[in-house]
């Protein structure tokens, strides 16, 4: 089966890992499955099923400027620590992240970057430059009139 046409990997019933699990997830992964059942290519669907949640992108984007812990993430996102313990769990996961104790007592674990994590890095610099090029063209129009 040609890959643009396989379905997503977190999309099967036969991954655990990517077993989908609120209901954004499920609209993802319905979506993903949608999309290859028609024929139509699904790359993007799927990596957005994985990552396309916005406080995923933006826990990648801290990790990628350095931070591993969870009082870092928690701290510079202003996030709840009960988002923020499923969003790190889905990254491991997924494999976008590892997670490695650094302390037994009280347990402590920091989460770093696989190497398709550091793969990301291209994705968020896009973002970050479009965000440059078109949101603050789109707030000095809004300045101006």
């Amino acid at each position: 089966m040609p890959a643009e046409s396989r379905p997503c990997a977190a999309a099967r019933p036969d991954n655990p890992a990517g077993r989908p699990g609120t209901r954004q997830q499920v609209r993802a992964a319905q979506a993903a499955r949608q999309l290859t059942q028609q024929g139509q290519p699904c790359p993007v669907a799927c990596t957005l099923q994985l990552i396309g949640e916005w406080w995923a992108v933006l826990i990648v984007r801290d990790a990628l400027r350095g931070m591993t812990r969870f009082e870092e993430f928690r701290r510079n996102l202003d996030i709840s620590p009960a988002i923020l313990s499923r969003r790190l769990q889905t990254l491991v996961d997924v494999g976008i992240m590892e997670r490695h104790r650094y302390r037994e007592h009280p347990p402590r674990d920091e989460y770093v970057l696989t190497e398709a994590g550091r793969a990301l890095q291209p994705v968020i610099a896009a973002l970050r430059g479009w965000g440059r090029l078109y949101l603050e063209r789109h707030d000095d129009a809004s300045k101006e009139s």
